[in-house]
């Protein structure tokens, strides 16, 4: 095996600069050199920041219909036992934190290590005779939630890993911990996976195999959903990427309706497939977009106001139909209207200042990056850029562009269109002031819709923390 292409490109100079001290000053002073030199590369890269791991309560912002919604409900975001657990993790992981990261993670979801695995795990381990390896051996502290009174009892079935503020990984910390960890969730049946990875951290999960390769990923994605009730059971033992938290938590939910449903329905030919998050709507029957609006608000419309959303909405929008990589609006342009997505998906590219690195050096050399897609639905590319680097994706029943709308500030993002003939619904200024005039009740309605829509985005946002 050539190691260069196991190895960033820093780390393959600290060992050729080992090489040649060693044969310059002698075997020990060349390797004390070395190590003198990887404690400096150490220090500067990954020990400015320590580790974390909170607990944070997220979920997708796909629109259901009713019956999915209190699945989700009642099980996978129930407050005493949910499925669905979303852990963040910051900073850098090296093998210094690993395995406290990995001690904490299991005490967050309530896992209980069996003797072979404090085996498995402390082979793992760089150093299986350090304090943090000790942490192995004895009794599993107590969360943070049993402390407060609130025993976890039954770990989750689904776990999602949220890596957008982790910022460095490394191979020992990547074995030791992520592989050790994935291999205790398929025993026990947690499908594990984990999002917004930078492009250094997806290299190091997947050249080592604690990750799916690119394409073993999207088939494992598509086998997933055909494989009913056992489907959890195709997991291999390795994390599953996901290029967002919420494309993440999206497949999660899906898979999770999904299991309920054939539990509860075992044979229905008419339960629809997970890839499909609003069922469709029957020719004569409501409108799409008044569809959408129903199950957005669900629970605040009586039926009169049921009955002027599907008679009077389609006076007071237009339909913009686009191809894969075309604009919906750029940047620091004037907002003159918001949107809701009515067919196929739009793509939030992220900030590119003072952003990632375009490629990543090996000890083999360049590395020809294949950022993660979030499903298996989402194989174009993003404005003619498969590099390009997205914070969300905007589906069926997604709201976007009414912040700065209501503000009335220049657009503080752009919005692209990620699959062909994808269709958004435009409410213009000029529309919203003819709607106010001539339907106020619609007009308080669509405020609402607005107002559910912050909302929910505010209930994702962690900053605050």
């Amino acid at each position: 095996i050539d190691i260069r292409s196991k190895i960033f490109l820093s780390e393959y100079f600290i060992l050729l600069t080992t090489f040649v001290a060693i044969q310059i000053i002698g075997m020990d002073f060349g390797i004390l050199f070395g190590v003198v030199v990887a404690l400096v590369e150490h220090v500067a890269s990954t020990t400015h920041r320590e580790s974390t791991l909170e607990r944070v309560t997220k979920r997708s912002r796909s629109v259901y219909p009713t019956d999915d919604w209190n699945i989700l409900q009642s099980y996978g975001y129930n407050m005493d036992d949910p499925k669905i657990v979303t852990l963040e993790v910051k900073g850098p992981v090296f093998f210094g934190s690993s395995q406290k990261l990995l001690q904490d993670i299991t005490d967050e979801i309530g896992l209980s290590i069996s003797e072979d695995e404090m085996k498995q795990i402390a082979f793992a381990s760089p150093h299986p005779s350090t304090p943090h390896s000790s942490l192995r051996v004895r009794p599993l502290r107590s969360s943070k939630r049993s402390s407060q009174g609130f025993q976890r009892k039954i770990h989750p079935q689904y776990l999602v890993l949220d890596m957008t503020q982790m910022t460095n990984l490394d191979a020992s910390a990547a074995s030791s911990c992520f592989l050790q960890l994935a291999k205790m969730c398929e025993k026990r049946g947690i499908f594990l996976c984990a999002a917004g990875v930078i492009p250094r951290v997806e290299w190091m999960l997947r050249s080592h195999h604690v990750a799916y390769s690119f394409e073993e990923e999207i088939e494992m994605k598509n086998s997933m959903f055909s494989g009913g009730l056992n489907s959890a059971k195709t997991v291999e033992g390795k994390l599953m990427l996901f290029l967002t938290i919420f494309e993440a938590l999206e497949f999660s939910e899906r898979l999770l309706i999904r299991r309920v449903s054939l539990s509860k329905f075992p044979g229905d030919p008419n339960l629809r497939s997970p890839h499909s998050n609003l069922t469709p709507v029957k020719e004569g029957t409501h409108h799409q977009l008044t569809y959408i609006f129903l199950n957005v608000l669900r629970g605040e419309l009586d039926e009169d106001e049921r009955v002027i959303v599907d008679k009077d909405v389609s006076g007071y929008y237009e339909e913009l139909k686009l191809q894969a990589g075309e604009f919906v609006f750029r940047k620091n342009t004037y907002p003159d209207a918001f949107f809701v997505v009515t067919r196929g998906s739009v793509a939030v590219p992220r900030n590119k200042k003072g952003g990632m690195p375009s490629m990543l050096l090996s000890g083999a050399g360049a590395i020809e990056q294949t950022r993660t897609l979030s499903s298996p639905d989402l194989l174009g590319a993003i404005a003619g850029d498969k590099r390009t680097s997205v914070e969300s994706f905007h589906k069926v029943g997604g709201i976007f562009g009414y912040c700065d709308f209501l503000l009335e500030r220049y657009r503080t993002f752009e919005a692209v269109s990620s699959e062909d003939d994808t269709i958004v619904a435009t409410f213009t200024k000029s529309s919203m002031d003819k709607m106010k005039d001539e339907n106020r009740p619609l007009y308080h309605i669509v405020h609402n819709l607005l107002l559910r829509a912050s909302l929910m985005d505010l209930a994702n946002c962690t900053c605050h923390n």
